[in-house]
């Protein structure tokens, strides 16, 4: 279970990066969200015992070892992630590119975080390798839009 319950994180993680780079970025959404929320279930089994008290205590605990500060509204953070995450999936094709450059700066804090500030030492490179992918994803994004649209043409009247 505890294998499922880092794989699944690492899934959704990487649904996100892929959508940077295959088509259709939709459904890599989709799938990495259904991991992220099996990730989110498989924490409560898992390491909390269905305790939101408990899920919180370990957050603070977390928290506090990195940066000495004792909080565990992470825990809420990663409540509002799950639901953005879902309705990000779900409305993906009407986001526009302001709308998914936002998204992926808050997945790329997210993530970053998760994978490499509060990450154990161990696996700080995966997540570093993933950061680096999912940037060079963004990189893409941008350069690949960044080209007038069709709404964006002014037709020339000078001729």
């Amino acid at each position: 279970m505890v294998f499922l319950l880092k794989a699944s994180i690492w899934a959704a993680l990487g649904f996100g990066v892929l959508s940077a780079w295959i088509r259709p970025e939709r459904l890599c959404w989709m799938l990495g969200g259904v991991c992220l929320w099996v990730h989110a279930a498989l924490a409560f089994q898992v390491a909390h015992g269905w305790s939101h008290a408990a899920a919180e205590e370990a957050t603070a605990a977390q928290v506090a070892a990195v940066t000495g500060w004792r909080s565990g509204g992470g825990l809420w953070v990663n409540y509002v992630f799950l639901i953005a995450w879902a309705w990000v999936a779900w409305r993906w094709n009407q986001l526009g590119r302001r709308g998914r450059l936002v998204w992926w700066a808050v997945v790329l804090f997210l993530g970053f975080n998760g994978a490499v500030v509060f990450a154990p030492a161990g696996s700080r490179w995966l997540g570093i390798l993933w950061t680096l992918g999912a940037v060079a994803g963004v990189i893409r994004l941008i350069r690949a839009s960044s080209g007038p649209t069709a709404g964006d043409a002014t037709p020339n009247r000078s001729a």
